[in-house]
């Protein structure tokens, strides 16, 4: 497996520098030597294959469709890296010949302690969620499990393979490797029901699975439903057809000491009935928000970004319209000394570092755009995200060589020097993306806008905001509202 180890040390180089974070948590559950499957979830394509093998020691050998295979030179390569092909009815003629052929090498691998990879759901998973899981994983395990008659120690690890956005250039990665799952646990029921023990290996999978992956659109979701129902409050109740809630009606006309029984005991109530009534209009809202977004992400899943985007806006100029009103009271120092440093540190940070972001956007945003018009090509999203990943590879490499072949050729530089200053591009770029992070993280806490924008004008900034975000929800709502 030395060409393995040889291409696994490119790929780790490769997405290293491409993705801001790889991270991976559970890796105890790996074990280090015997039979092992990695049951992965699939959002993007075979970018999914390269982060797992990059984050782990050991070699795996990919179960992945025979379409893959077709270009001999990739399948030379394929088969060179240990990869094994799964062939498809719709695919090739004889698919059920093959595929016998294939668990028989499938299973000589994992006799042999190998570590194999597989994608449960067969295709890759749609937005936000795991799609439904075949049983192809499960047989194969039960299978090699029984014909060692329980001896051969098989265990399935679940893995949870979740990007930050599968469809965004430098995203962030987080591979989280789940406890291992005991086939031979299956093997009697195996033996006794084929297709109960099938059913229950599989759901054990799809559990531990969605144990591992983090459905972080929901998440966002959830988060920004929150913030929407702060922000508008029960003004939506109306617009979305809320009934009149019935007020708690007094009793009817009753005895003197009844009624003052009454009186006495409505001033031990927590609430009136119009904080309750209002209480349940917000509860309302916050139902239609949710409904409204939920339909939306799957439709229009840019919409949703884009509205997450300007409610940070509105929250930002919140934030700063509050700071500029402390300012003017004198009331800023009354914070913990530590706050007031790290706003200096963080305003300090956004004056100093902005001419070597700039550097860094300046070489690399044209590169960049490239890459992520070469993403665009891909059949669906988790394809466009391998794409993204070879298309930035392409752009990024050939801007870099023209940028020193120019230097080299048409300046003063020598080669030592044309080589320093191309040595510079990769990390200046990751400062650019660093700095647009951080300022976007601690806007509330960098004093600069504060102190350039008057009060008047932050409240109109404000207003405009709001405005413009109440208008862009209601649009969603008109199309994507609940009937």
């Amino acid at each position: 497996m030395r060409l393995y180890a040889m291409v696994i040390r490119l790929l780790r180089l490769l997405t290293s520098l491409y993705f801001v974070e790889i991270r991976a948590t559970g890796r105890e559950h790996v074990p280090e030597r015997g039979p092992l499957i990695l049951a992965a979830n699939h959002p993007s394509s075979i970018l999914d294959s390269i982060v797992m093998a990059t984050q782990i020691k050991r070699p795996i050998h990919y179960l992945a469709r025979s379409g893959l295979f077709r270009f001999k030179p990739l399948a030379t390569l394929f088969r060179w890296l240990g990869a094994v092909p799964i062939y498809r009815a719709h695919e090739v003629a004889n698919a059920a010949e093959r595929n016998e052929q294939i668990f028989h090498q499938v299973f000589d691998l994992l006799e042999d302690g190998r570590c194999i990879g597989v994608f449960p759901e067969g295709t890759n998973s749609p937005p936000t969620r795991i799609g439904p899981l075949r049983k192809g994983t499960a047989r194969i395990a039960l299978a090699a499990e029984a014909r060692r008659n329980g001896a051969l120690g098989l265990k399935v690890v679940p893995v949870g393979v979740n990007f930050e956005n599968r469809g965004f250039l430098t995203s962030a990665v987080l591979l989280r490797f789940g406890p291992p799952i005991e086939v031979r646990d299956y093997l009697a029921a195996y033996n006794d029901n084929e297709e109960s023990a099938l059913t229950g290996l599989t759901d054990a999978i799809k559990n531990g699975l969605h144990q591992q992956v983090l459905t972080l659109e929901d998440s966002r979701l959830k988060a920004l439903v929150d913030d929407l129902a702060q922000v508008f409050g029960d003004t939506l109740s109306q617009r979305f057809g809320e009934t009149a809630v019935s007020a708690d009606a007094e009793p009817p006309r009753q005895r003197l000491v009844k009624r003052w029984a009454w009186q006495v005991a409505a001033w031990y109530r927590r609430t009136t009935p119009e904080s309750a009534r209002a209480f349940e209009r917000r509860m309302v809202s916050r139902q239609h928000i949710r409904d409204v977004l939920v339909n939306s992400w799957m439709a229009e899943p840019r919409r949703v970004v884009a509205l997450r985007n300007r409610l940070d806006r509105y929250k930002d100029h919140l934030r700063q319209t509050e700071l500029r009103d402390a300012l003017a009271q004198s009331r800023a120092f009354d914070t913990p000394v530590k706050e007031r440093l790290v706003r200096l540190r963080m305003t300090l940070y956004a004056c100093l570092i902005a001419p070597l972001a700039l550097f860094g956007l300046a070489h690399n945003l044209l590169p960049y755009g490239l890459a992520r018009l070469g993403g665009r090509y891909g059949r669906d999203e988790a394809v466009r995200a391998f794409s993204l990943f070879l298309s930035g590879i392409v752009a990024f490499g050939a801007a870099y060589s023209l940028i020193g072949v120019w230097l080299w050729r048409y300046t003063d530089f020598t080669l030592v020097q044309t080589f320093l200053y191309l040595a510079l591009l990769p990390p200046t770029g990751f400062a650019a993306l660093s700095y647009r992070r951080k300022v976007l993280i601690y806007r509330d806490r960098i004093l600069l806008r504060t102190l350039f924008f008057n009060r008047s004008e932050l409240v109109d900034l404000l207003r405009a905001s709001r405005r413009q975000l109440h208008e862009e929800f209601i649009e969603l709502a008109d199309r994507y509202g609940p009937d």
